[in-house]
């Protein structure tokens, strides 16, 4: 949001470049799931592993040169972390609707994990014929939240 403003962008694009990071998230998924099948069909288990090897590679020249968004830069305040966290706490202790939020976020989250971690150990337990495709289950899987996400906003 801050390079949004910084950069002298409408307030009202702010959705809708939200809404596309989402749609873009979910089609990266899709297209990770697929290219992890890939990878395990020629390279077996551990293809998929390193294909993330690689990625992170990438990504980690990518990053280097990036400049860091650090913020509104407010110079009357002090900016070391202890008091970044201090005051953190102290809003999120004083505020109950940080408070809900920051619980509505844990039990989404510890769930949405929940489901992450057991959903191939269920699969596989019930031993399908030729083994599970994983990487097309999981696109499939992140094919349904990108179009549920398309038609969310309209309905």
């Amino acid at each position: 949001a801050t390079e949004h403003r910084k950069r002298g962008f409408p307030e009202d694009w702010m959705s809708r470049t939200y809404s596309e990071a989402s749609i873009g998230n979910g089609a990266m998924a899709i297209l990770a799931g697929i290219v992890s099948q890939m990878l395990e069909d020629r390279l077996g288990h551990i293809g998929p592993f390193q294909g993330a090897i690689a990625l992170t590679v990438l990504a980690l020249l990518m990053v280097l040169p990036w400049e860091e968004n650090y913020g509104e830069n407010k110079d009357d305040k002090d900016h070391s972390l202890y008091h970044q966290f201090s005051e953190g706490w102290g809003t999120t202790l004083s505020n109950s609707h940080i408070w809900r939020i920051g619980m509505t976020q844990a039990l989404s989250e510890g769930a949405m994990y929940t489901f992450v971690f057991m959903w191939v150990p269920t699969m596989l337990s019930m031993d399908p014929p030729g083994g599970l495709p994983t990487g097309c289950v999981f696109s499939a899987m992140m094919m349904a939240i990108t179009i549920g996400g398309m038609i969310y906003p309209p309905v």
